[in-house]
């Protein structure tokens, strides 16, 4: 009734007991970063086409319209990416991102062709195509999720490349900054027909979602860190920079972050030393800009290293409009 048995032996690599399997040591293979197939790609960058050049447009109007109040309405306009993006599972999303490029090269043209008198209906309409989130859940419904964490990150590279040129233009050249917003708002029109449904249903976040990654360690962090680094680096100029000198500190800012970002222990430790620098802007003015030019790249940086897979359209989303709001009320505070 009680015989013994003798246990089952172990596979060859979980059992300790048996000699390694070769002498050579056991070396991991290195990590490989997830890679898009030639037609995801070729999909995402179109996608990246429109959100940059969208991106471009509002930030190049907002930078060259100056401490003025309508800025504020600028950014509650952008902060309406989540409802884009809800719309369109109700409408087709190419006729919606068509809509709201129409709607901003009507306002931008009215402006310019009145010489400037209708400049508040322009700010007001170029801020309207806010399509991050509608291209990443577009994103999110056509690639699988092994590979669509890449997409994400093409989304936000192409957000903070974007905005970085137009701040960069707008507070050196304002004409300039206009009318390279309205041929930026031409250009994004490549990507629209890529928002077309390819048989899997249209699909969005929900509000739940949002709060629950605000209400994350991480996404509160991301957020309150993006606010205040706008607030402080769009704080008035008491005395105007030199046109090109402008133009650089921008661009000068976002390449220093990418290239520093690698170096941080974790993904908040660069947004924290950006903020200190838009602090220290305060007494030395040129550092604001490159201040602002390097949160566009630490926000694409620290959401692809802090943000979970699954959560990181939502953090991202968060963080992009806390940094719209922060800069609109330092515009104008």
């Amino acid at each position: 009734m009680c015989a013994y048995v003798s246990p089952p032996s172990l596979p060859e690599e979980l059992d300790p007991k048996r000699p390694a399997p070769t002498r050579f040591r056991i070396v991991p293979p290195p990590r490989r970063r997830p890679e898009l197939l030639p037609d995801e790609a070729r999909f995402t960058l179109r996608l990246s086409v429109l959100v940059g050049c969208a991106e471009l447009a509002a930030w190049a109007w907002f930078a060259s319209a100056g401490p003025r109040g309508a800025v504020l309405g600028w950014a509650a306009l952008r902060l309406l990416k989540p409802a884009w993006s809800l719309l369109g599972t109700r409408l087709p999303r190419p006729a919606l991102a068509f809509s709201l490029l129409f709607l901003a090269l009507f306002g931008t043209a009215a402006s310019l062709l009145s010489r400037g008198q209708l400049i508040t209906a322009g700010l007001l309409a170029v801020a309207l195509p806010a399509v991050g989130d509608l291209c990443a859940s577009c994103a999110g419904d056509n690639i699988t999720v092994e590979r669509r964490s890449t997409a994400y990150a093409w989304l936000d590279m192409a957000q903070g490349l974007g905005g970085a040129l137009g701040v960069a233009l707008g507070v050196s050249f304002p004409m300039v900054a206009a009318i390279v917003g309205m041929a930026a708002l031409l250009t994004a029109g490549y990507g629209v027909p890529d928002l077309k449904g390819r048989g899997t249903p249209r699909s969005t976040w929900t509000s739940d979602a949002y709060l629950d990654v605000l209400r994350s360690p991480f996404g509160s962090q991301i957020v309150a860190l993006a606010f205040f680094s706008a607030f402080l680096a769009m704080q008035p100029f008491a005395k105007p920079l030199p046109g090109w000198v402008a133009v650089l500190l921008p661009l000068v800012g976002m390449a220093l972050a990418a290239r520093f970002e690698s170096y941080t222990p974790n993904a908040v430790m660069l947004p924290r030393i950006v903020l200190g620098a838009a602090a220290l802007g305060l007494f030395l003015p040129p550092v604001r800009l490159l201040a602002l030019g390097a949160l566009f790249a630490t926000i694409p940086a620290s959401v692809a290293r802090g943000a979970g897979e699954m959560e990181r359209p939502l953090a991202s989303s968060l963080a992009w409009s806390a940094l719209t709001l922060g800069a609109a009320v330092g515009a104008v505070l």
